[in-house]
């Protein structure tokens, strides 16, 4: 008979973290629906809110990531057939094809393929943890090969959904994994050669919005002090946003005179919600949130360092890192200081499915934080 077990700690900073940043999100979008006629959307957040805490705390208590390892692989599969059952049934949106309807409910599957993948390299960088001190270039291709296909094929199926920020963050998650494993820095470095070259390819010869969005960031971001005054297709976003970060100034124009949520800034509930935090609350508001995300990632990191597993370790370190990074690219488009991307900002943008996949994934940092003890 297997013997009961309760859980006695987890990390109760991280789990306030998730808390603050989901209630910043809940004002904005009552903020932001209050001047457009509809409460729909808030109600809508509202209610994935709710289910966003079941995805949790199911992640937390439920499962056992130690265990999960077993269905690694069937999970992989079923990720490539929901991307590809995307590519060929799935709604467009803006010209991308990244969302399904299952029973009237919208979902991207890259949502949960970054979450997959992360969880797969773990699994198999702790399986050839013996032999990564010999991780040279060609013995690294030989040994890891299965690893460097897999991800491959969801990369390539990503990018024919017009996805590639995914890719970008992704990408970057995984090669940190590899350098925390202490995978060879010449194989690290081979890599990230290969995944910049093929990515100027991408930019270059895929389709033209992508090259325009470089334009576009070139012109408006201060470290290339690009002066053209020629006009670009899609750059009134970032001149919006620019525009609406600098009224906040300091302190904020507060809630009555922001007028960013006035239709003035496109995409003001997703991708430049951050713009319209900058502008009410103003810098100090917009650092505040720049620092509960710094704090959560910091506590993610601390919770994996803590673990003795080598698996743990890594999937704790590669969850954190990849909310991180998404909160990070999202703030930098909106400073323009990355090129656009069509990245939401965690738990704050409008989106139920990415709050409840978000959601989840704290769960999982919960349960690689928690402590049992066998009653």
């Amino acid at each position: 008979m297997k013997p009961k077990q309760s859980i006695i700690q987890f990390d109760y900073f991280l789990l306030l973290a998730f808390f603050i940043l989901i209630g910043i999100g809940l004002y904005f979008q009552l903020n932001i629906s209050s001047v457009k006629n509809s409460m729909t959307y808030f109600y809508k957040q509202s209610t994935w809110f709710l289910l966003s805490l079941v995805s949790l705390f199911s992640a937390f208590y439920f499962i056992d990531l130690k265990k999960i390892r077993k269905l690694i692989f069937p999970l992989l599969l079923l990720v490539i057939i929901l991307l590809i059952f995307t590519l060929k049934f799935g709604i467009d949106v803006n010209g991308a094809r990244r969302t399904i309807r299952i029973l009237g409910i919208s979902f991207q599957p890259s949502l949960l393929a970054r979450i997959v993948l992360i969880i797969y390299f773990a699994h198999f960088l702790d399986k050839k943890k013996s032999i990564i001190s010999k991780t040279y270039p060609l013995f690294f291709v030989k040994k890891f090969l299965v690893l460097l296909v897999v991800t491959t094929i969801i990369f390539l199926l990503i990018l024919l959904e017009k996805h590639f920020s995914f890719i970008v963050i992704s990408g970057l998650t995984l090669i940190w994994l590899l350098f925390l494993a202490q995978i060879r820095g010449s194989s690290i470095l081979s890599l990230i050669t290969l995944a910049l070259i093929l990515g100027m390819l991408v930019i270059t010869f895929g389709p033209k919005y992508r090259s325009n969005r470089i334009d576009i960031y070139k012109k408006w971001c201060l470290f290339f002090n690009h002066s053209t005054t020629q006009k670009i297709d899609g750059e009134w976003q970032i001149k919006q946003s620019l525009q609406t970060l600098s009224d906040g100034k300091l302190l904020g124009t507060g809630t009555t005179k922001g007028i960013g949520k006035y239709n003035f800034l496109p995409e003001d509930r997703t991708d430049y919600i951050f713009a319209i935090i900058g502008e009410e609350w103003g810098f100090l508001g917009a650092s505040f949130v720049m620092l509960i995300f710094s704090f959560l990632f910091a506590r993610t990191l601390i919770n994996a360092n803590r673990q003795d597993n080598f698996f743990l370790k890594l999937v704790g370190f590669g969850l954190g890192m990849n909310i991180f990074f998404n909160a990070i690219v999202n703030i930098g488009v909106a400073m323009s200081a990355l090129p656009s991307t069509g990245v939401t900002l965690p738990f704050i943008s409008y989106g139920g499915t990415s709050l409840l996949i978000n959601s989840f994934t704290i769960g999982l940092l919960l349960n690689v934080s928690k402590k049992r003890r066998i009653l």
